[in-house]
């Protein structure tokens, strides 16, 4: 919880510096940036390490990031760095991508269904999805085969199950508590 509402506090401030200077490219940064060290064990145990000098662990950083990564998001991320608050990063990013989408006026939509669907049929949900909230629609489409078929739609903490897999278990469900009910007998 701590750390929910620290990263709400970071994010909004860099989001205000972002809003001046360039939303899409801090907001890009952050991503690359929290992927590098989230997929590499060995810059996320230097970093995480609490016996390891802040400069030796900015001067690992400044290796690692290059010339790839803006000033803003350097400079950023070297302060969470110097308040020792650099686990903080992936909620920062996500907090920061939540507040630029809103920005920006998209809306990410999560789609999970049993088999890859075409581009036409992402395109399809994505005209749906975005008549139904008005916004731009970024889509992240998943397969998982435990649907067995149709789509389960999660957009923020909406969520629109039209599954094969949910059919059933809904079903399974009011045949046991009509099954549960004491049943008349006899002619009326």
């Amino acid at each position: 919880m701590i750390n929910g509402s620290l990263a709400r506090r970071y994010s909004q401030a860099l989001f205000e510096i972002a809003s001046e200077t360039s939303l899409d490219t801090i907001d890009a940064d952050l991503r690359e940036l929290t992927k590098l060290i989230e997929e590499n064990e060995q810059v996320k145990s230097t970093l995480l390490h609490p016996h390891i000098s802040l400069s030796v662990k900015k001067s690992i950083m400044d290796k690692l990031l290059g010339d790839e990564f803006g000033e803003v998001t350097r400079h950023f991320f070297y302060l969470l760095i110097d308040k020792k608050r650099e686990n903080l990063l992936p909620f920062v990013q996500r907090e920061f991508s939540r507040l630029a989408d809103e920005a920006r006026q998209v809306v990410e939509a999560k789609v999970a269904s049993a088999i890859e669907l075409s581009a036409s049929q992402l395109d399809d949900l994505k005209k749906a999805i975005s008549r139904m909230t008005g916004k731009d629609v970024r889509i992240k489409s998943e397969v998982r085969g435990e649907l067995i078929g149709g789509v389960l739609i999660q957009i923020g903490d909406r969520v629109m199950d039209g599954t094969i897999a949910h059919a059933l278990t809904k079903m399974r469900e009011d045949l046991r508590r009509t099954s549960e009910k004491p049943q008349e007998v006899g002619v009326k």
